[in-house]
Formats: C-alpha cells, sequence, structure tokens
C-alpha cells in the first residue's frame, strides 16, 4: 500500500515476509511512492514477519536512487529481529530508521513555526 502523508512524505506499508518473492512488489511500490512527488519516502517494516537479502538489497538500492535525485527514504521497524538484522549487516549505517511512524513523522515534519519562517523568507525575496 502507498499512501501520501503530506507533500513532502509518502507512505509504503508492508506485512508479512519480505523475501526474493515480494522484494519486486516492495520496489515497485517504493518506486510509486517516488511518483507521487513526495521527497521522502517512509517504508514501515512494523508488520513484517521475515526479512532477507534481497529485500534489503531493495531498499540499500533504492535508497541510494532516491538520494541520487535528491530524495530520501527512512524504514520504520522496532521489531527487535529486523533491528538486529540491520545493525549485524551494518545497514543501521546505511538505513535511516525509527522506531515508530510517529517517531518518523516527528522528526521529517517541519514544525509550523519553521514552515512559516520559510515561507515568509521566500515572500520576502
Amino acid at each position: 500500500m502507498v499512501a501520501s502523508l503530506t507533500r513532502e512524505l509518502a507512505l509504503v506499508s508492508v506485512s508479512g515476509e519480505l523475501d526474493l518473492h515480494t522484494a519486486g512488489c516492495l520496489q515497485a511500490r517504493i518506486e510509486e511512492a517516488d511518483t507521487v512527488g513526495a521527497g521522502t519516502v517512509v517504508v514501515d517494516l512494523s508488520e513484517i514477519s521475515f526479512i532477507d537479502s534481497s529485500a534489503l538489497e531493495v531498499l540499500v538500492r533504492e535508497t541510494k536512487r532516491l538520494e541520487g535525485r535528491g530524495h530520501s527514504l527512512v524504514l520504520v521497524t522496532n521489531d527487535p529481529r529486523t533491528r538486529r538484522i540491520l545493525e549485524v549487516t551494518g545497514l543501521d549505517r546505511v538505513l535511516r530508521t525509527y522506531a515508530t511512524l510517529q517517531d518518523a513523522l516527528a522528526d521529517l515534519t517541519p514544525e509550523p513555526s519553521q514552515v512559516t519562517a520559510a515561507e515568509a523568507s521566500r515572500a520576502g525575496q
């Protein structure tokens, strides 16, 4: 599922197993989220039961592709097994990860005062 959270954020929620058989679908959903014009794609892994190297490869490849376009990809997972896999593989240093969707939104969504200041700055130009 892909949902637009804000003008700048698109959400990809996945569940079940992420493996060789579903990695292509994950990639397609991330690409779909990128087409809505959001600067950041949030991939919510909270409901997955398994992830293998093919799905991790998709996440790394899509992160690099998005960064090459000036966009970003972040993950949401609080599952100890998934977080451990990211740590053991060193991907926790490559893939920006949040424990909850609320944490991600709080960090990625500008405060109203920041938006107002930015808009005021543009208006004064």
